[in-house]
């Protein structure tokens, strides 16, 4: 039994791990589509030519990827900062003041709806084994979770996707020019925009057509 345990809370942070990776690449490859094309948009209406149009499109998706990519992974770090200090800190109560922890956890199922023995067997248990309190406290009292995934995963991973989808809206103007490549850019950004929408209900079993 703890090994089908221990073999489920690995596959559950495997899907965990998975869902923040779709999670950024996603974030990254929307914006990359979208910004890029809303940007060369507005240039190509001003700039005189398509050399001075990419060159401005290449200079915003390497700033963006960049710009991006460190959100994502000073984002990521804030939050696994937070949760650890939130941890730190249920750890420290319930070492030094288990009685009013108790109490705590007691509420939270009461509020659940156990009484009497039930209630108090619930809490004798889970007080039992202080990680399984904690985490208890962390996820009932304070709601919240671990942060799945590496800061530096998530920085790379939206840096990526962006540079990616960045390209999308610009490939047209290595060949064409004006509102031909305008016009070019919007249609193929449209059918990538639908296509990682399609993806990710694939992914997540969602409806694919609605969802791109």
């Amino acid at each position: 039994a703890g090994r089908r345990m221990s073999e489920s809370h690995s596959e559950h942070h495997e899907e965990a791990s998975r869902g923040a990776v779709l999670r950024n690449f996603v974030f990254g490859t929307s914006d990359g589509l979208v910004t890029v094309l809303a940007f060369v948009a507005g240039v190509s209406a001003s700039l005189a030519t398509r050399r001075l149009v990419l060159m401005a499109g290449l200079a915003e998706m390497f700033a963006g990827a960049v710009s991006m990519g460190l959100g994502a992974f000073l984002g990521t770090r804030a939050e696994k900062d937070w949760y650890e200090r939130e941890r730190k800190r249920e750890e420290s109560e319930v070492a030094k003041i288990p009685h009013l922890e108790r109490e705590e956890l007691r509420e939270i199922y009461r509020k659940k709806g156990l009484e009497g023995e039930t209630l108090e067997r619930v809490v004798d248990a889970f007080s039992g084994n202080e990680k399984r309190w904690v985490d208890i406290m962390m996820a009932e009292e304070l709601g919240l979770s671990p942060v799945e995934g590496s800061a530096i995963s998530a920085g790379l991973v939206v840096g990526a996707s962006y540079v990616v989808a960045a390209a999308v809206p610009l490939l047209p103007y290595f060949f064409v020019a004006g509102a031909r490549a305008l016009l070019a850019s919007m249609s193929i950004t449209a059918v990538a925009l639908f296509t990682v929408g399609f993806v990710q209900a694939r992914m997540t079993q969602r409806p694919e057509l609605r969802a791109g």
